[in-house]
């Protein structure tokens, strides 16, 4: 008897052990609640950048700047005594103008992209922080088709994607380019000379793939073969053993966009014949046939090289910019506002 009641005093002691089922269950229940976030992370690839190689890399200009929500919030409801459900709207519809796109220092709220730095203005974590994608592409032939189909593509709710256009001109166009291929030059380096050739040669023949066909040369030259009255008629352009040779016409354009990008570095430009003086660069051309062919009659340098530049960019003909303004991420921090907001801290500067 003794024996069957120390048994049957092992029955609660299982009893026991099976309520600590329930435990783990709610373990798992924990699991799956940790899970959730996850969840939301999965979403994080959505948020990916939007595909541009099909475009020619001389018309697109993409950067990026960051967003600091926080800074935002602050403003509208203590330096303009906005109610928070007021300022959670206007945050929401917030697009950067172009002056906050294009200026080339950012002002608060914006500041150059960096990861998980601390805001250099309010000190908030990164988390109020929102990168913000631009992309620019300059119109044209070229990227007209290219750019309606990408924003026929792009998600249209909670204008997750903002098109902004801005109108200028083909000379504006023109040399803010060569300011754009200019800036990181070294002059002092002759390698770029190919540089500029190939900067200019994807800007004017933009369906080519340049990339690869200046992977297999290593000298480019005048042809020969085409005179001045056959460019039309004959190609622009071929590769044979290792060297570009260009029409005529074309590679004396090419000389003066890079007496343009030189000139003001020595006496004169460099180029991939010489270094030229303008008036050493007007008579190279004039004797070439090159001013004759686009109907410069100047008797001076000055007068000419102003006509020359007035052919080579396209003059006052009109031009349009288009921004694609990537939000996604700003809407995400404005999710955030609606359950959380952020607390004041201390400048970052």
């Amino acid at each position: 008897m003794a024996t069957r009641t120390g048994k049957r005093a092992v029955k609660p002691a299982k009893k026991a052990v099976a309520k600590k089922v329930v435990p783990k269950k709610v373990a798992t229940k924990k699991k799956a609640a940790v899970g959730k976030p996850a969840a939301k992370k999965a979403r994080v690839p959505a948020v990916c950048r939007i595909d541009l190689s099909g475009f020619p890399p001389e018309s697109v200009i993409s950067s990026e700047r960051s967003l600091c929500v926080a800074c935002v919030w602050q403003i509208f409801t203590r330096a303009m005594n906005l109610a928070p459900k007021t300022a959670l709207a206007e945050i929401k519809r917030y697009t950067p103008s172009f002056e906050e796109l294009t200026s080339a220092e950012a002002a608060r709220p914006f500041f150059a992209a960096q990861d998980k730095q601390p805001c250099p203005y309010c000190g908030s974590p990164a988390k109020w922080h929102a990168r913000i994608e631009t992309h620019r592409i300059e119109s044209g032939k070229a990227t007209d088709t290219l750019r309606r189909n990408l924003v026929k593509s792009l998600p249209t709710s909670d204008d997750q994607f903002v098109v902004l256009e801005q109108k200028a001109t083909q000379q504006h166009a023109f040399f803010e380019w060569l300011e754009k291929i200019s800036a990181n030059l070294d002059l002092d380096d002759p390698r770029w000379l190919r540089d500029v050739s190939l900067h200019y040669l994807s800007r004017k023949e933009p369906k080519v793939n340049w990339q690869a066909q200046f992977a297999g040369i290593h000298s480019i030259r005048r042809s020969r073969r085409p005179g001045p009255e056959q460019v039309a008629t004959l190609k622009l352009w071929e590769v044979e053993h290792g060297r570009l040779f260009l029409a005529p016409m074309l590679f004396d354009e090419l000389l003066l966009v890079q007496y343009l990008v030189s000139r003001s570095q020595l006496a004169g430009g460099l180029t991939l014949e010489r270094r030229y003086t303008l008036p050493e660069l007007w008579h190279r051309l004039r004797r070439s046939g090159y001013l004759r062919s686009i109907g410069v009659q100047a008797n001076n340098p000055s007068d000419a090289l102003e006509q020359m530049l007035e052919h080579l960019s396209g003059g006052e003909a009109a031009a349009r910019y288009y921004y694609i303004v990537d939000r996604r991420e700003h809407l995400e921090r404005v999710k955030t506002l609606q359950t959380e907001k952020p607390r004041a801290r201390g400048a970052g500067k």
